[in-house]
């Protein structure tokens, strides 16, 4: 054990390393700071280029992207009131009274010390967990690895469950694009319309590039985000005296890391989630509550503390079970598989050195982004102020060239245009894009195990209820469906 972790720690400090850290780092908190940009773009975009990286470097250039964008969406909360990443919306509730009273750079620093914090608290929490969680799942076979796969989708269905038609219909959507190509199977070709380049299924790379990347740039040169292209920013560097007043509140910073990577756990919950609820407990066990949403430090460091501790959660499932809670971890499965790795409980067995690497990472990449942001934090600030029609054309052009570059397929960056089109169709219609997203990329894992429970037990689905924790399983997922259901119209009658 000594021998991998030793090994994990000089493969994170290797100048490549460190290098890919800094790099995903400088470009998450970029595409952070950029108000309908995003973390989860700014990964997409660098998907293409990273199938030519070792594994460890690669997932530590994605992950640099994933914590980055954390903490770069809530500099314009604070500054302008306009979050760069949708949980930081929170942030801006006291970010921004803070920049109004002249205190930009103390909203700053609690929101960039919270996620500082967050994330290390997060990544500590993981090392403790997966390791547990990896034992229980070594008991696992199929039909518990089906059920937690459809437990996810369920969940993230459910969240969405105002939009629940649609959300329906987007899984399926996913799950449908999942099954063209070869079946693995029968070898029979599935909807590949009488094309070779069909034939080999649809890459994850060129779909969630085109979903997300270009759909969210065509969105972008037909709105204006930006609420505002003025900067209250005083210094081109973080005021080191505010950022020991925001390590004041210790408990809080724990206690929102904790929330956040609990939330991070729960496939579907999301960053949003985890910032509200580490919010609302900051506000309640507070000495000031009547303080909150009218400008404190605490309601930002809360936030900021809470959001940018789901990264870290979302990884133990996905590697200790191999289910990607959320679309941002599918993209990481993606690099897994590519590699030939798959993630499970075995995972910490076979590859111990890269999952200490993996640990070691993002502990650094915490501590890169607090040290870029404190260091230069008016550069990145102003990258707000750029013409969204500009960050609009280079995202597309980008992800066309990263897209190209892989297979050298011209078919590819077809299939990015296409889905980039119906992405930004989702958007402007204001659907749930998550569901689709984990629909295409737990598909494939859903077939495959259905396929191998049947076969255990010569095609009687009864075996799906007759093993403990698949049937603890199948009645999580009953209540998951009913509990949602019976509150809200609780809810509807008491209105």
């Amino acid at each position: 054990m000594w021998e991998a972790v030793y090994q994990g720690l000089i493969n994170t400090v290797a100048p490549e390393n460190i290098a890919a850290l800094t790099f995903g780092g400088v470009m998450g908190i970029i595409v952070g700071v950029i108000p309908g940009i995003g973390p989860m773009v700014g990964m997409v975009i660098l998907l293409p280029f990273t199938y030519s990286l070792p594994p460890d470097i690669a997932l530590s250039m994605l992950l640099g992207v994933f914590c980055g964008g954390y903490f770069g969406g809530g500099i314009p909360a604070v500054l302008m009131r306009t979050p760069g990443v949708p949980s930081s919306m929170i942030t801006s509730l006291d970010g921004y009274p803070l920049t109004q009273r002249g205190e930009a750079q103390l909203g700053l620093s609690a929101a960039i010390v919270g996620s500082f914090s967050g994330g290390i608290i997060s990544v500590i929490m993981l090392m403790l967990l997966a390791p547990a969680l990896s034992r229980v799942a070594a008991s696992f076979s199929s039909p518990e690895y089906f059920m937690i796969a459809v437990f996810g989708l369920v969940v993230v269905i459910m969240v969405n469950r105002a939009k629940l038609a649609q959300g329906l219909l987007l899984t399926a959507l996913g799950l449908w694009f999942s099954t063209v190509g070869i079946d693995p199977g029968t070898l029979v070709p599935r909807f590949d319309f009488g094309t070779v380049q069909m034939q080999n299924g649809l890459n994850v790379a060129p779909m969630c590039l085109g979903f997300f990347g270009i759909g969210q740039s065509l969105l972008l040169l037909e709105r204006k985000i930006l609420e505002s292209d003025t900067l209250s920013l005083t210094r081109r560097s973080l005021d080191f005296s505010k950022i020991l007043v925001a390590f004041r509140y210790k408990v809080t910073l724990l206690k929102s890391g904790l929330i956040g990577t609990l939330v991070g756990l729960i496939p579907g919950t999301g960053s949003i989630t985890a910032s509200f609820f580490s919010y609302i407990e900051a506000q309640r066990s507070s000495k000031h509550p009547e303080e909150f949403g009218k400008g404190t430090p605490e309601g930002c460091l809360a936030s900021e503390a809470g959001n940018n501790a789901v990264p870290a959660g979302a990884m133990i499932p996905l590697l200790t079970l191999g289910i990607p809670g959320e679309a941002i971890a599918a993209l990481l499965l993606g690099i897994f598989t590519a590699n030939g790795i798959y993630p499970g409980p075995l995972l910490l067995v076979k590859e111990p050195v890269l999952i200490y690497t993996i640990y070691f990472s993002m502990l650094l990449i915490n501590i890169i982004a607090f040290v870029l942001l404190a260091l230069f934090l008016r550069p990145f600030a102003t990258i707000v102020k750029l013409p969204s029609s500009l960050l609009a054309i280079s995202v597309m052009v980008i992800s066309l060239l990263g897209i190209y570059s892989m297979n050298l397929q011209v078919f590819e960056m077809g299939v990015a245009i296409a889905m980039g089109v119906l992405g930004y169709i989702m958007l402007r219609l204001d659907w749930p894009l998550v569901p689709w997203v984990l629909g295409f990329v737990l598909g494939p894992i859903i077939e495959e195990r259905m396929r191998e429970s049947l076969s255990m037990s010569s095609g009687d689905p009864a075996i799906f209820v007759t093993r403990p924790i698949s049937l603890g399983l199948v009645i999580a997922i009953v209540l998951v469906v009913i509990i949602p259901l019976v509150l809200d119209l609780k809810k509807k009658r008491a209105q």
